[in-house]
């Protein structure tokens, strides 16, 4: 793809209307010096100072504020908040960033969900985590759906996030969610979902190599190659008939349907590259993409140039805007 190309094609991503169900987030990134020679009057211990507080979407969060920076204006927000300083916050995320939060339901006993970064001296320590362990009742869960289904006529894209440990979407409710997916089929459905992914139908799942060995019950080689990826890629298909994207790291990105296999190698970065968020870039792009009505080869080349931008952003859950995109594609087009 040309450069002219690429513009082309992006011109497409800003009326596309595209909704994301699932597991939402914030990211609070902060430094934190923990010798500091203060001491708590009360407690006695060493007070730690925390300095440049910065919070972003994560999780199914961080595949909207993608989704933005390709340029895509309509975009809806289904999922769960808690009634405290972390859901606002977030809302506030949303709404400055455009998107429809109309389905965010505020819910009872419900911890909005947080993943707190202190870093010291460029060193991401240990997190502290909020919410991961909220329980969906089965009230609010028909409360989601009644939303997504009133939803799902304007939409272009259906993007499902699956992402906690004791997610919104478990297996027996993922039934509920093919349902009704199956009813509108005019719309593009792209999955991401750590566990209960061999459930989805009526989507293209996107996975890493690990999540496919998860999968399918094997164990992964040390260096899956293509060919492992191509022989698992059937497996599944076989077992599911749901299309499959793999990422592969910086090898690159598979995609698998009934038509065929195709892929596309991964960029030769230089430097030191961080990988938080850069499968919810891909997925970002690549629902973008099969919204606008691209090839899968086109695909596969927006998707692999996003990830290469987001990569390289240190320290944040990046993402990837157009003109970042261009440049990147016209740096490795002058060397090629």
């Amino acid at each position: 793809m040309t450069s002219p190309a690429i513009t082309a094609l992006s011109q497409r991503f800003a009326s596309l209307k595209v909704g994301v169900i699932g597991d939402f987030a914030l990211d609070l990134y902060f430094d934190i010096q923990t010798r500091t020679g203060e001491y708590s009057l009360e407690t006695g211990r060493e007070v730690f100072w925390g300095s440049q507080p910065r919070a972003s979407l994560g999780a199914a969060g961080n595949v909207v504020q993608n989704l933005h920076a390709l340029g895509v204006e309509h975009c809806w927000a289904i999922g769960c908040i808690g009634d405290d300083l972390f859901g606002r916050e977030m809302l506030h995320l949303f709404r400055s960033l455009g998107v429809n939060t109309q389905y965010m339901l505020l819910a009872e006993q419900w911890t909005t969900c947080l993943y707190t970064k202190p870093n010291r001296q460029h060193q991401e320590l240990n997190r502290i985590d909020f919410g991961t362990a909220n329980s969906l009742t089965d009230r609010l869960f028909a409360s989601l759906m009644a939303g997504l289904e009133q939803c799902l006529p304007d939409l272009d894209v259906l993007i499902i996030n699956q992402q906690f440990p004791n997610p919104l979407l478990t297996a027996n409710r993922v039934a509920v969610l093919n349902a009704l997916i199956a009813r509108f089929p005019r719309v593009r459905v792209v999955a991401d979902m750590r566990n209960v992914g061999m459930h989805i139908r009526g989507a293209t799942l996107k996975v890493n190599t690990a999540e496919l060995a998860y999968f399918l019950g094997i164990d992964l080689p040390e260096n899956p190659d293509l060919n492992w990826c191509v022989e698992q890629g059937a497996v599944f298909r076989k077992q599911t008939n749901v299309p499959l994207l793999i990422t592969r790291g910086q090898a690159g990105i598979l995609y698998t349907d009934e038509a065929g296999t195709e892929y596309i190698d991964g960029l030769a970065l230089r430097g030191e590259l961080d990988t938080v968020g850069a499968g919810d870039t891909v997925v970002a792009a690549w629902a973008t993409c099969m919204g606008a009505g691209t090839t899968p080869e086109q695909g596969l080349k927006i998707a692999n140039l996003a990830a290469g931008v987001t990569v390289q952003k240190l320290g944040q859950t990046g993402t990837a805007s157009l003109t970042e995109i261009l440049t990147l594609h016209d740096e490795y087009q002058s060397h090629a």
